[in-house]
């Protein structure tokens, strides 16, 4: 499927010194002082890709090499987010994956546990699937299965990668490259 997105960034900065592409490589970078993405709005930080359409069944993968630095630490790569009719009851992700230095850069899911570790400045495929007809979500990096759950009964979400400030002792400067985005569906039942 072709991949849209609209890009988010802080309100303090302008996008180009927090967002670019260089060779097909996106760029997302987020400082712990930044402000959020709209006036208003209370989140952390963020420099983010927020991918389009919302999907509301059927399965969706995610597919893209990703990059950050080994000394960077405390934020989020990619989220499942619960559509905006349905965030509050449902709460506002279903899913995330965060950055830490810790054994050599690692990614850890949305509870803590490490999911793969020593990928610090190093290309990583990572490839997330959903099934949301049948509440099925998978998580592989550099093609290991690494994760497995049930997903929340919502009937509305959408992908996000980039930089997304977290309380997990954040660094100042944080970034990401994100590069071969590839997006796969299956349509649902009710489509």
């Amino acid at each position: 499927m072709p991949v849209k997105f609209n890009v988010q960034w802080p309100t303090n900065a302008t996008k180009d010194a927090r967002y670019w592409v260089h060779d097909g490589v996106y760029h997302c970078r987020t400082f712990d002082t930044d402000g959020a993405f709209e006036v208003g709005n209370q989140t952390k930080p963020r420099t983010e890709q927020r991918f389009l359409p919302d999907y509301k069944s059927g399965e969706i993968q995610y597919q893209v090499m990703e990059l950050a630095p080994t000394n960077e630490n405390g934020y989020c790569i990619f989220q499942i987010h619960t559509g905006n009719a349905q965030s509050r009851e449902y709460g506002a992700t279903a899913f995330m994956l965060f950055w830490f230095s810790k054994d050599g850069g690692s990614v850890h899911d949305y509870s803590g546990r490490e999911l793969a570790a020593n990928l610090g400045g190093k290309w990583f495929q990572l490839n997330v699937d959903q099934d949301v007809d049948n509440q099925n979500l998978k998580v592989w990096i550099n093609k290991e299965l690494v994760w497995t759950q049930k997903t929340k009964d919502a009937r509305d979400f959408y992908f996000k990668d980039g930089v997304y400030v977290q309380k997990h002792d954040p660094t100042h400067q944080m970034d990401v490259d994100i590069t071969d985005i590839r997006m796969w569906v299956r349509r649902g039942k009710a489509e």
